[in-house]
């Protein structure tokens, strides 16, 4: 069963993890964290009702499974963000502004990666119960003038205000239009028209077929590492190509260039069941037991690396980039964080077919990783930052 996978973006407390509970769990919030106990994932996230690590929650409705990306709001924590966006193959965002304040803070940097990586949006404004009018008309007009730019693919946004409005929904699928919702978690207002909008979303990702599988290759993603007593090393992620099952002996890593032969105990699906198998665009857990290398622990294992049948390394690639924000010259020796998939590592420009280039620039850029290699591939998006630069591309080549 592949999955919808919706992320939720936002400015910290624009109510992106309550809208999530209220949605998911058909609830409404009493206004002191009711609904985002239910899906935090830690107790000071739920003491200061900030989100600062990555949490997914899974619902089932009418067997479609929707997994909800939740997705930290503070700048301290851009660069797991960044991580939720580029690595959880994400289908939609829903992007939360508080109507009280409005689009501040990380709000305009979120919606600038979204695009970035053609993520089609979708706008809650939150707290209409306690927001004055004038601020949330201040508020349509900026998402209007976002939109409606280049950058926001010029479209036209449209305020969801019944059910009937969903019938825009053809149109949405042809990406011409933004919906925005008006909600309040409290009251329980708009909620509904939301919930009927998410559900009746699918995912915009082709995902290999076992039966077709004419590459032969099964990789799974690992976003998460866990040491569960009584059971050993669990991975949780999402398969990407092929198919996982148990008892399959495969590979895990890249370590420092090579991979690790692992045999995959027992496997579950994100409602806690045992599976025998997960197919490509259905995340899990798989257990699993290292064959050669007992001495590995969850220490060992990173998130970004793959399980994997056919394995490769990668140390030096090319990336068709676009420089979407810079205050500097950017030239060869320069050195930001790439993001790709859920791999965070520093890289250096080896070279590019220009001298130097800044803000609106486009390059064709030599990178090499500075610390080990990872798994990536051709076709990859990637964001790069490095303090107020970024870029966004798609890796071209491997070169090493």
């Amino acid at each position: 069963m592949h999955e919808l996978r919706i992320a939720a973006i936002g400015n910290v407390d624009s109510a992106k993890s309550t809208t999530i509970s209220c949605i998911a769990n058909n609830i409404i919030d009493n206004g002191r964290g009711f609904a985002r106990s239910k899906i935090l994932k830690h107790k000071h996230e739920e003491e200061t009702g900030r989100t600062s690590s990555i949490t997914q929650y899974y619902i089932n409705n009418n067997n479609k499974t929707i997994g909800f990306i939740d997705l930290a709001g503070h700048e301290k924590y851009l660069k797991t963000t960044m991580s939720g966006l580029t690595g959880y193959l994400i289908d939609y965002a829903m992007v939360t502004v508080g109507g009280e304040r409005g689009i501040i803070g990380m709000t305009k940097e979120h919606i600038s990666m979204a695009l970035g990586l053609n993520i089609p949006l979708f706008f809650v404004i939150t707290k209409i119960d306690i927001a004055l009018e004038d601020k949330i008309n201040i508020i349509l007009e900026k998402i209007e003038k976002i939109m409606g730019s280049n950058a926001g693919g010029k479209k036209k946004t449209v305020i969801i205000r019944d059910t009937s409005d969903i019938n825009i929904l053809d149109s949405w699928n042809d990406l011409k239009i933004c919906p925005i919702f008006l909600t309040s978690n409290k009251t329980g207002q708009n909620l509904n028209n939301l919930r009927q909008f998410i559900y009746s979303l699918t995912s915009r990702k082709t995902w290999i077929n076992p039966i077709m599988n004419t590459i032969n290759n099964n990789m799974f993603i690992v976003d998460d590492v866990f040491n569960v007593k009584g059971v050993g090393i669990v991975l949780s992620g999402l398969v990407k190509e092929g198919e996982i099952t148990i008892d399959s002996r495969l590979f895990i890593g890249p370590f420092n260039g090579t991979y690790k032969r692992i045999i995959i105990k027992s496997i579950h699906d994100n409602f806690r069941n045992s599976v025998k198998s997960l197919e490509s665009g259905m995340s899990g857990c798989l257990n699993i037991r290292f064959l050669d290398n007992k001495n590995l622990t969850k220490k060992n294992i990173l998130r970004g690396m793959v399980v994997i049948l056919k394995h490769a390394t990668v140390r030096e690639f090319e990336a068709n980039v676009i420089i979407i924000k810079n205050t500097t010259t950017i030239q060869n020796n320069y050195e930001p964080i790439i993001h790709c998939g859920t791999v965070r590592q520093s890289a250096k420009i080896c070279s590019m077919n220009k001298s130097y280039i800044r803000s609106g620039d486009s390059a064709i850029i030599h990178f090499k990783f500075l610390f080990r290699p990872e798994y990536i591939e051709v076709g990859s998006q990637i964001i790069f930052r490095e303090g107020n630069t970024k870029g966004i591309g798609k890796i071209t080549k491997i070169i090493a």
